[in-house]
């Protein structure tokens, strides 16, 4: 007997060890949802077990209840991006005196591809799985299914999900009545929400359109695609838009992203000129936009969707990140829309947080969090109205303060003008109006300031023995400094030439007389004096360039070169003389460098060569034809500019002796004055 006591003492512990080991490995018993007429978005999460199905296993509901559950611990679980598939199972019970009860099973995710509902249901078979078809009566975002359920009856359910979006398993129970007035506060959000966005894309293009301003351009382009972007994140486009599975929606979303995230960065970079930045930032925001294009391009082939729903994610952080620090320079550099423009995006991503950490179950899934993003994009939308109406303020008042500007600046260029005017008449006045025509001599001038007035200046002098004296100077530089140097010029030649007739003391005299009144300018100067009854010419020279005698007979073109210093370097002039004869026929030339040193557009000079050459070429041209081809040349191997880069001047002397006697007599000058 005590062997039998023994023996059913050790069994009953065994038994009790067997079953506690047992129990261990037992699955647990899967928690029941109590149901009731009064549910309002009620979170079932919590209640439900979940099993992952790798991709490549496909089996039927039924094989698909074995495997490993583990029980949801979280109202709102985020799986991020997987190409994983899930199965939730749970079970509901009704309660015993309500009657049957009418409830929506709703995911709260309108962004899931695939939901497929499972009820246990028996059959002549037996148990088996029947499968549930949505609501299609109530028009809604997301994936609802009504259900009826009996009094005190207890029912199993079974959720196959799958999505190339963010996975974020939330499910919700509601009471009919509740789920219609939920959907209608929904709804209303919602179409605020897109029609704020409407509303300022037409006022917004309005504006683009008048005030051709880039932002305005790249804003629309934003709102525009920022709106379908959020029309594929919410359910909205497939719901009302275009009608079309959450699959087709999902196809364009990473492109509408990438676009938006584009827009926003070239929309940023206009609206706080970032062009006028040095360094990296305003280059920083070219690139990312580019590379935002690119991602567009990429998101056309579905083969790599993943990647691209990855990338889209952060991205729009990483181009939050160099918003947020360009408005903060702007800002800081006192550009005062900056201020609206900096505290928009600030709120936006704040609640684009939001929502990410809601949708990693970070925090709880709330009507606040779950449209946290849209929301943030409502206040960002009103806070950018208030920067692009404060940088309309700005671009007013920075365009009264350049036309007031403008304006000063017209009555300065009027003044200038004005000044430039009397000056112009000024030297013309010192400029002979008319050349003397005197027996066996015939003269023609031509030349062309470099701007309104120039430092060239030439004169004749008449003498008692009834010679000519004839001055050609070269101011250094152009412009007024030169012209008032070569009025001073004038007076003093004037003055010197009628004391004396030899050439050289003319020059000495001159300097002697301009001596510390020519700043920090020099002067070149010949000056030849020419007997006209025998050709006989007396010549010297200041720094200028080489006359060229031109020898009708034999066609010889010569230089005649006079050494000698520049006038203004030092009082005491060093300069000499030279006697030549000139024979019928014979010309002389005296120029400035202006035309020698005459550049092109690559810097080749004319030069002597040309110059030379053209002087041979034309030798049987009248003088005022001569300097016609002439300048016609140097002209056009300038470019064809409109001034030349200094002053030119141009003398041609022709010794034509003729038998008859005509005095002296003056003739218009065809010296050019424009």
């Amino acid at each position: 007997m005590n062997i039998f006591r023994k023996i059913r003492n050790i069994s009953f512990i065994l038994l009790i060890l067997i079953l506690g080991i047992g129990s261990l490995y037992s699955q647990e018993d899967v928690p029941v949802f109590p149901i009731s007429g009064s549910m309002s978005g009620t979170p079932i999460n919590k209640f439900t077990f979940i099993r992952k199905i790798r991709p490549g296993e496909v089996k039927t509901p039924t094989d698909l209840e074995t495997g490993d559950w583990t029980r949801m611990d979280k109202d709102s679980l985020s799986f991020s991006f997987t190409d994983d598939q899930f199965l939730i199972k749970f079970k509901i019970q009704a309660p015993p005196k309500e009657g049957t009860i009418s409830w929506y099973l709703v995911l709260n995710n309108p962004g899931m591809e695939n939901l497929t509902v499972f009820k246990r249901v028996s059959g002549p078979q037996g148990w088996a799985w029947s499968e549930l078809s949505r609501d299609m009566r109530m028009s809604y975002i997301q994936p609802a299914f009504l259900i009826e359920t009996p009094p005190n009856k207890q029912e199993e359910f079974l959720i196959h999900a799958s999505t190339r979006r963010s996975l974020v398993l939330n499910f919700q129970a509601w009471a009919p009545k509740e789920f219609a007035a939920h959907i209608q506060m929904e709804n209303l959000f919602l179409g605020i929400f897109f029609g704020a966005i409407g509303i300022m894309l037409v006022y917004n293009g309005f504006l683009a359109f008048v005030v051709k301003d880039s932002s305005y351009f790249f804003y629309v382009l934003y709102l525009l695609f920022y709106g379908l972007w959020q029309m594929a994140v919410t359910g909205v486009g497939a719901q009302y838009l275009i009608p079309a599975p959450a699959t087709s929606w999902n196809d364009y979303l990473t492109g509408f992203a990438f676009l938006s995230v584009a827009f926003s960065l070239l929309f940023t970079r206009s609206f706080l000129h970032m062009e006028r930045e040095t360094g990296w930032k305003n280059y920083a925001f070219l690139i990312l936009s580019a590379f935002a294009i690119l991602g567009f391009i990429a998101s056309l082939f579905s083969s790599i969707y993943g990647p691209m729903i990855w990338a889209v994610s952060w991205y729009p952080f990483l181009a939050a990140v160099l918003v947020i620090y360009s408005a903060a320079i702007r800002l800081r550099r006192g550009y005062r829309p900056a201020r609206y423009f900096l505290l928009a995006w600030s709120v936006l991503i704040l609640f684009v947080l939001i929502t990410a950490l809601r949708n990693l179950s970070i925090i709880q899934d709330t009507e606040l969090t779950h449209w946290s993003a849209q929301f943030g994009s409502l206040v960002e939308m009103t806070l950018l109205s208030f920067a692009l109406a404060d940088r309309i303020k700005t671009l007013e008042k920075d365009s009264l303060q350049a036309r007031l500007e403008n304006y000063e600046s017209q009555l300065k260029l009027t003044e200038i003008e004005q000044e430039l005017k009397i000056a112009r008449e000024l030297q013309e006045s010192i400029l002979p109006d008319r050349l003397p025509e005197v027996k066996n001599l015939k003269l023609s001038v031509r030349g062309e300031f470099a701007s309104s007035v120039g430092g060239d200046f030439y004169d004749f002098q008449y003498l008692e023995s009834g010679k000519l004296g004839i001055f050609l100077s070269d101011v250094s530089g152009h412009g007024v400094p030169a012209a008032i140097i070569s009025s001073m010029v004038k007076l003093a030649f004037s003055i010197e030439s009628r004391k004396n007739e030899d050439p050289a003391e003319v020059l000495r005299s001159i300097n002697r007389s301009l001596s510390g009144k020519y700043g920090k300018h020099f002067i070149t100067a010949a000056y030849l004096i020419i007997d006209p009854a025998n050709g006989k010419v007396t010549y010297s020279n200041a720094g200028h360039p080489p006359i060229v005698a031109i020898d009708k007979e034999s066609g010889e073109t010569k230089e005649i070169f006079l050494p000698g210093w520049i006038m203004g370097m030092d009082p005491n002039l060093k300069n000499s003389v030279v006697e030549f004869q000139m024979k019928p026929g014979d010309r002389l030339i005296v120029y400035t460098d202006g035309i020698t040193e005459a550049r092109s557009k690559s810097g080749e000079i004319f030069g002597f060569q040309r110059f030379y050459k053209l002087l041979s070429d034309h030798m049987q041209s009248p003088g005022e034809k001569l300097g016609e081809d002439l300048f016609a040349t140097v002209r056009s191997f300038t470019g064809n500019r409109k001034h030349f880069e200094d002053d030119l001047t141009f003398l041609v002397l022709d010794y034509l002796p003729i038998p008859d006697e005509s005095g002296i007599k003056e003739i218009t000058s065809s010296f050019s004055k424009s």
